[in-house]
């Protein structure tokens, strides 16, 4: 009986202690998710699409409504830039990100959300996330759509 409840109290104890791992290194995940997302928003508003595409992998698909796929961090770059380029530095749009689900799975990661013009929910986003051998969080693969006339 002895050796049962010792053994049970080693398998507890490891499972806690990895489970206290797991969640830390979500913990610092998540730091470093929404540590992009504001720098996405900080990028917006100074319209610097060259900021913005450093927020993804070399490799990362963008998904906009009606339009084909684009792939590749320079594609997306000149993609905001044209978006970006209505508006005068430091007077881009105000975006700003509501996540309504998140996982995170060793070094992939998703964000289901909406996205906000202005404080209004504007439309709706899916975000894969990757980690990066240097540790760091980059958009995969980035796609949203609007909310509609609603």
């Amino acid at each position: 009986m002895r050796y049962t409840f010792f053994f049970l109290t080693v398998i507890l104890l490891a499972t806690s202690c990895q489970l206290s791992r797991k969640a830390a290194g979500n913990k610092e995940a998540e730091a470093a998710m929404k540590s992009v997302y504001n720098t996405f928003t900080r990028a917006y508003k100074q319209a610097d699409a060259a900021m913005v595409a450093n927020l993804y992998t070399q490799d990362a698909y963008y998904l906009e409504p009606n339009t084909m796929i684009i792939q590749g961090r320079d594609t997306i770059q000149a993609n905001f830039a044209r978006f970006l380029g209505r508006f005068s530095p430091g007077a881009g749009p105000d975006i700003r990100f509501e996540i309504i689900e998140r996982q995170i799975a060793g070094d992939q990661a998703y964000d289901i959300g909406y996205y906000l013009f202005d404080g209004k929910r504007s439309g709706k986003f899916i975000v894969l996330w990757q980690r990066q051998p240097d540790g760091k969080w980059l958009i995969r693969a980035d796609g949203f759509s609007g909310l509609g006339g609603g």
